[in-house]
Parts: C-alpha cells; structure tokens; sequence
C-alpha cells in the first residue's frame, strides 16, 4: 500500500483527537464522579445498571405496600382490641342478668345496653381506612354490615345480584417481595361471623328480652367463645404484622447491596482515573511531539 503524506496526516490527526478525547472522558470522570453516563460507555455495565434500577424501583413498591399493610393490620388489631372490650362487657352483663337476683324490668334495661353494644360491634366491620372499608374483601367500596342491626336474619349490608344479602368474602393480598404476598386483615365475615361474636350478641339481647335466664347463661357461654375466637385473630394479626416488619428490613439490607452494586459499576475510583489522566496526557503529550516531527519532513531530510 502506498502511504502519502495526506495519509500520515490524516492518521496523525486522527489519533490525536482520540488522545484528546481520552483526556476529555478522564477529566469528565472525575468532575462527576460518574465513569458511564451512557449504555455506549461500558454496554456491560450498563445492562447491569438498568437491572440494578428496575429492582430499586420494585423495593420501593414493596416498601410502600408493606408500610400499607402494616397500616391495615393494625387497624384490625384495634378493631379486634374494641370488639374484645364489647364482648367482655356482653358476658359480664349476661352473667350479672342469668341470676336469680335479676327480674323482668332489669333484663330489659340491660338488653338496651346490649343492643348498642350490638350495633357498635356491626360499626366496627364497617371501620373505613382511606377511602376503602377496612373488612370488605373484595367489595372494599361498601359497608359490610347493616345498621342498625337487624333483629333477624343476616347482618350483611351487602346484595347479591339477585338482591338477596350476601357475607362479605375476599381479601387483599400485597407484594411485599419478589413473589412474596401477604394479606394484612381478615374481611368481616372471618371477624364478625366466623367467630360468632354479632350471633352472640343478638342471642344474648333475645334471652334478655325473653326474661329466659337459662337461655342467657348459654348467651353468655357463647360470649365466652366468641371471645376466644376474637383472640386469636389478635394474636394471627400480630404475626402478620411481624412478618412485615421483617420484610421490610430485608428489602433495606437488599437496597444498600444494590447501591453498593450500582457503586462498584458506575462511580468513578477518583484516585485510578487521576493516575489513567496524567498517563493518557503524557502519551498525548508524545504523540504530539512525534507527529510535529513526522510531518516536518521533507525530501530535503534525505538528500
């Protein structure tokens, strides 16, 4: 091939400007701590770094479903704490009135008592928490229960299709991990229904105003019962609540190992690119030094 002096000073040129461009990119890296600013600087690292932020984006959807999950389980938990206060009064109550030292016109005056108590059980499944029932399920925008309380039938506010009442069913599960669910509250009919505590209650006020002592002895039995029932729902949200708080550390241990990862790949070692600046400035410095001398030849050096 056949070398010109264009040739030599186009090369020449060329390569000085990928020097320049060296210097240019080390000064850059150092300016802002940042050694890719771009998929072209390291295509690598780069597709690394992208991953790496896709998963910093899910940890902080985590977190925010976790903290909304911890929110939802501790409303239960003091719902459930009420409810216990409203049961524990209904058997105390039962008990004082299945004696024979209680008449007719005491019972009714205690089944005034038990029925608020009732109607504030019902108010309790109907707790909102934003603009959502707490124990709806699946049909979180409506009431679950009816108040008042009917004295018969089913407590359910809410209808089917057909219009006939229907229990509230259904959860809401968050992700709180990669593939990681957990639903943070029970819905009404596991509360309320499940554990007899709003059938109890109503049994109890019937036997009040029946003037039934035995029936409120059994009243206040199944009081008894449907406290138990409620307890360990308190303790089961407890759990819950524990294992969110858990994954919540965990997705902060995850985070800090993948700001330490985005580091490692995109930060400039200051100290390294101070040394590869000085290094790719001398060899600019020579390449210059060369090229002057290269292209200062002339015909007349070799006569």
């Amino acid at each position: 091939m056949r070398v010109t002096n264009s040739i030599i000073t186009s090369r020449s040129q060329l390569r000085l400007q990928q020097g320049l461009q060296g210097i240019d990119r080390a000064r850059d890296d150092i300016a802002t701590g940042v050694r890719i600013r771009k998929m072209s600087d390291d295509a690598t690292s780069g597709g690394e770094l992208v991953r790496i932020g896709s998963s910093m984006r899910a940890i902080t959807q985590f977190r925010r479903n976790a903290d909304a999950g911890i929110a939802r389980a501790v409303a239960e938990e003091g719902a459930l704490n009420q409810l216990t206060n409203v049961l524990t009064r209904g058997i105390e109550l039962g008990i004082s009135q299945s004696t024979a030292t209680a008449n007719a016109q005491s019972r009714l005056i205690v089944k005034q008592e038990v029925d608020s108590l009732l109607n504030y059980a019902a108010s309790l499944g109907n707790t909102r928490i934003g603009d959502e029932y707490l124990f709806g399920g699946h049909r979180s925008g409506e009431a679950p229960f009816a108040t008042p309380t009917p004295t018969t039938g089913s407590f359910s506010g809410l209808l089917d299709a057909a219009g006939d009442p229907v229990n509230p069913s259904g959860s809401i599960s968050l992700e709180i991990g990669d593939g990681k669910f957990i639903t943070p509250n029970h819905n009404a009919t596991e509360v309320f229904l499940d554990t007899d505590a709003l059938d109890a209650l109503r049994e109890l006020s019937t036997a009040l105003g029946n003037n039934d002592p035995a029936a409120i002895q059994a009243a206040s039995s199944r009081l008894l019962a449907a406290n138990s029932n409620v307890q360990a729902l308190i303790g089961t949200q407890g759990a819950r609540v524990n294992e969110m708080d858990d994954a919540k550390v965990n997705l902060e241990t995850i985070e800090v190992n993948l700001k330490a990862s985005r580091a490692d790949l995109r930060d400039t070692e200051v100290d390294k690119a101070m040394v590869e600046l000085v290094g790719k400035q001398t060899l600019y410095q020579a390449a210059m030094s060369a090229t002057s001398r290269i292209l200062g030849l002339s015909l007349a050096n070799y006569l």
